[in-house]
């Protein structure tokens, strides 16, 4: 019967489609679709006339070949996708170098004598009083800040570098913190920092940006470039 020739290609073939496209010809689906075909001949150029083959079994096996070669084929197709997308996710990522982009983050990097920092908080819902305290290496606040107006969703603000006293402070990085309420209620609140690009860093294959403060993130994570 056919399937004594066949189910063993058929296993091979399902196996090849789950594989990569960079196998040689022999090991594709094509090659092994030929190899099916020649012994499928043979065996009808060799049958017994009085005990013929199943037609029916022939078709459905000829059916598994064709489900299975596309298979093989899509995966190729949807392989070519990706590759062209994470390309273009490259080019996108290397244009980004120098620039300032917006991610989750709670850290403000003061430079320079009377320098200033700019952080984000984004709001879930409305509230009436925003509160950013702004604390230095051993967790001390040094400053706080009231956001004015805040609404749903982004609201900036920047840090003169001062403290409640009106001293400037050395340079460096300070973090900080947010409390939001709406009415006396808390508001969900999450802190966002600007961090400059240094550049691209891949991580199985997907491009990473290299963030001022020595982290990386993807693509995906930025909220806003500036």
């Amino acid at each position: 019967m056919v399937s004594s020739v066949s189910n063993d290609i058929i296993s091979d073939l399902n196996k090849t489609a789950n594989a990569r496209s960079g196998n040689s010809n022999a090991n594709s689906a094509q090659g092994i679709q030929d190899r099916f075909l020649k012994l499928l001949m043979t065996q009808l150029q060799a049958q017994d006339p009085m005990n013929p083959m199943d037609n029916a079994e022939i078709t459905s096996q000829m059916a598994q070949i064709s489900t299975v070669t596309g298979m093989e084929n899509m995966n190729q197709t949807m392989n070519m996708l990706l590759q062209s997308q994470f390309a273009n996710q490259s080019m996108m990522a290397a244009t980004l170098i120098g620039k300032s982009v917006m991610t989750d983050g709670d850290t403000l990097t003061l430079k320079g004598e009377a320098g200033t920092a700019g952080g984000a908080v984004e709001l879930n819902g409305p509230a009436d009083k925003v509160m950013v305290s702004v604390t230095d290496k051993d967790g001390n606040v040094v400053r706080q800040i009231a956001i004015d107006k805040p609404t749903t969703g982004i609201n900036k603000f920047e840090w003169d570098g001062k403290d409640g006293n009106g001293e400037a402070l050395p340079e460096g990085e300070y973090k900080f913190k947010v409390e939001a309420s709406n009415g006396g209620t808390a508001v969900k609140a999450t802190t966002l920092g600007f961090q400059n690009v240094n550049g691209v860093t891949w991580e199985q294959g997907i491009p990473m940006l290299m963030l001022g403060n020595g982290k990386t993130t993807s693509l995906a994570e930025i909220i806003q470039i500036v």
